[in-house]
Formats: structure tokens, sequence, C-alpha cells
């Protein structure tokens, strides 16, 4: 990260984008050290919160709110696009959930992430085998989660298609670029420049 974001590089670069798909997840700590380079602002990347009643799955812990802190570390806060597919699991959606409310202009482009979020229990065997259940949720600020459904793109293009590879294109990629080159994502109501929706579409 410091080798990309440059005190110097941050101030020039008009746009960025953060390629996910094909992303087996990892460590949600470092997805939210990353979005903490891409912010200048606090807030809070989402509310997790865990099953504690076998009985009863409407009982959970106390929701606890994970927030995202600026770095002191330079970082950028203008317009981001993050690409994402169904292979972009686990951390990769925790992340890409932690850049929902991030400040400024922030754009999902592909096709929607697998739906895997959870942190798992594990728990031992009697015959000395292991369980591994995954018992959280990952809550955005109106108590919606994105399990099973996964997180939906804001610009529906294909990610690595048979037609994509065999035409040597990349839509997602390309529409990002566009999307970044535009200038303006939205208008002054938050909804997609109309433009940009257009340019999309011709992406595909």
């Amino acid at each position: 990260m410091n080798t990309i974001l440059t005190p110097g590089r941050v101030g020039r670069l008009q746009g960025l984008i953060i390629d996910l798909r094909v992303n087996g997840g990892g460590s949600d700590a470092m997805g939210l050290h990353i979005a903490s380079r891409l912010t200048d602002t606090p807030y809070i990347a989402y509310t997790k919160r865990a099953r504690n009643d076998p009985t009863n799955p409407s009982h959970h812990t106390r929701p606890e709110q994970i927030p995202v802190l600026p770095s002191k570390s330079p970082h950028y806060t203008g317009p981001l696009a993050i690409l994402t597919g169904g292979s972009t699991v686990s951390a990769g959606e925790t992340f890409t959930q932690a850049l929902l409310s991030r400040p400024g202009t922030t754009i999902r482009i592909g096709q929607p992430t697998q739906g895997v979020f959870s942190d798992t229990l594990t728990r031992k065997l009697p015959n000395g085998m292991a369980a591994w259940l995954p018992n959280e949720e990952f809550l955005t600020d109106t108590g919606r989660t994105f399990d099973g459904t996964g997180i939906p793109p804001e610009v529906r293009v294909p990610v690595f298609t048979e037609e994509e590879f065999g035409a040597g294109r990349d839509s997602g990629f390309s529409v990002g670029v566009r999307m970044l080159s535009h200038g303006e994502f939205r208008g002054p109501h938050g909804h997609l420049h109309p433009n940009v929706l257009r340019g999309s579409v011709a992406g595909k």
C-alpha cells in the first residue's frame, strides 16, 4: 500500500480500480486496513453479531460495530471502482461490504459476490474430527445481510465468461476505466449518471 499510495500519487490519481474477482478471502482485518487508506473520514464498515442459542435462530450476541478509521499514512479519497464476481468470497466480500458506506464515490461493477461472509465456529467432536459452522452475520446500517445472495453490483457486466475470453475482452475493467474517465458517476440525488449506464451496456 505504501508503494501504491505515495504522498505524490494520491493527489494526482483521478480514479482507482480494485479488482476483487477470483478472491478467495483471507483476513477481514486486512480488508479494514486497506479501507483505512481509502478515506479521510471515520465510518462504520459493518456490524457483526453471532448466533448464541442453538435452538433459536433469532437469538444473537450484542451487535458490534466495526469501524474504518482513516490511516495516518497517505490515503486516497477519490472515485473508486470495485470489480466483483461470484468468485469474490469471504474476506473479499467483507472488504466489499466495508466500502459500501465509504464517504465519496464508490461504484461496484461485475456480478454479485458469492454470499459467504461468516467466520466459523469450530468444535472438536468426540471421535477426533472437527466441525466448522458459520454462525455470524455481517449487517449493513439498515440491518441487511448479504448471506446467500451476495453483494450485488451497481453496474452488471459479464465476468470471465467464455465469450469474454474468446473476444479477449474484460468488460468489468473496461467499464471501470470508462466510468473513472467520465468524471461524474452520480447525479444530484445519488443515482447513477445516465451516460454511465449507457456506457456499461456498451461494454457488455
